[in-house]
């Protein structure tokens, strides 16, 4: 599950701790709290132990993601995001071609549509940016 790593990094760092210190005090293994830092997903246990170690209900980790607020057009605060993730299957391809996480689906990506003017972004899933860093068919610009 996706978890806050800014608070943990914040909270690492207002008690002075290294990642082996946090390791110890929530039990975890060094390795867990590396991966975790890094890719901002723990399992419901690491969660757990890491809110009970900086003294936090589990709810205060949780990833909150806002991906356009305000808008970048006009400024307005009333954003709105589709509730899930969907699938770039268009007719006649893909709209992100080579980037799905499986031999038959497409990568996902989540709208957001500012309520004021309309301005509209697509933002992609974590899975599809992990192949996009390392594919040969899309280039850096």
């Amino acid at each position: 599950m996706k978890i806050n790593v800014k608070i943990i990094l914040k909270l690492r760092e207002e008690k002075a701790w290294s990642q082996e210190e946090l390791a110890n005090a929530s039990g975890l293994n060094l390795r867990t709290i590396q991966r975790i830092e890094k890719r901002g997903t723990a399992s419901l246990h690491s969660k757990k132990v890491l809110a009970s170690a900086f003294d936090l209900d589990i709810q205060d980790l949780n990833y909150k993601e806002k991906l356009m607020a305000p808008c970048p057009e006009c400024k307005s605060e009333e954003v709105y995001q589709y509730k899930d993730y969907i699938d770039t299957t268009t007719i006649g391809g893909e709209l992100l071609p080579k980037l799905a996480s499986g031999m038959f689906s497409s990568a996902k990506i989540r709208p957001v549509v500012c309520g004021n003017c309309g301005f509209l972004r697509y933002f992609v899933s974590n899975d599809a940016l992990d192949k996009l860093k390392v594919s040969k068919h899309w280039l850096r610009v």
